[in-house]
């Protein structure tokens, strides 16, 4: 089976952030799941990949709504706001769109933090992926068993800065692609090396709008409606 691990450059890049996973899983860190970046159009065009870049979760970077996150000595932090997704079961590789959507068991908000420490060009993929795509926190909110098999009907997604909305979309996969395309890409990655994408894990699926950079003292709050909204305040 041929899929973006057959690139050199990824296939580089996971070996070296699966090795480092390991590392945290054996010093004490608990895996919540993974995350994908660099699915939109124009981000697959720039890095010349064929597929969202997989990156992983742990316990160590979860954080509570309405945390306070100091950016000091950060070199381009963003701040994205994401639809995540918790498997029910496990989920193998070359699975069909309509099985990827029923090991889905919920759907819920979540915002993650990144830190953007290298240049983002095609030239750059096998570091990117060996540090974890940028990835410095990330906030969940509730998650809704009722819409199990991917169900994202009805939901709006409202972006706030400081209280006042920035951005608001209804159309989730505008920028990030198909949510069950994203997880039959999140499991058709691990199987490829050597990982089970397994029951309990989350998958955050991207940026719902482009990336927002990072303002010190602002607060960012995801409202996706009708859940109820998180936040984070940089300090």
């Amino acid at each position: 089976m041929n899929g973006p691990w057959d690139d050199p450059r990824v296939s580089a890049g996971l070996k070296r952030q699966f090795a480092m996973r390991r590392r945290m899983l054996a010093a004490g860190a608990r895996s919540v799941g993974w995350k994908v970046g660099f699915g939109a159009p124009a981000s697959l065009a720039l890095m010349q990949i064929t597929a969202p870049l997989l990156g992983f979760i742990t316990d160590s970077t979860v954080l509570e709504s309405g945390a306070t996150v100091a950016a000091t000595g950060w070199d381009r932090g963003i701040v994205e706001f994401e639809v995540a997704v918790r498997l029910g079961q496990d989920l193998g590789p070359g699975s069909s769109a309509a099985q990827s959507r029923d090991a889905v068991s919920a759907v819920g908000p979540a915002i993650e933090l990144a830190n953007v420490d290298l240049q983002v060009a095609a030239t750059g993929v096998e570091e990117i992926v060996a540090g974890d795509i940028f990835h410095v926190g990330v906030i969940y909110g509730a998650m809704d068993a009722d819409r199990a098999g991917l169900d994202i009907t009805g939901l709006v997604a409202r972006i706030l800065i400081d209280g006042v909305e920035r951005a608001a979309t209804a159309d989730l996969q505008a920028t990030t692609g198909d949510y069950a395309r994203i997880v039959t890409t999140v499991a058709d990655t691990l199987a490829a090396n050597g990982e089970t994408l397994r029951a309990g894990d989350t998958i955050i699926t991207g940026s719902v709008i482009p990336p927002i950079p990072v303002t010190e003292g602002r607060e960012f709050t995801f409202a996706l409606e009708p859940f109820e909204p998180i936040s984070v305040h940089i300090g």
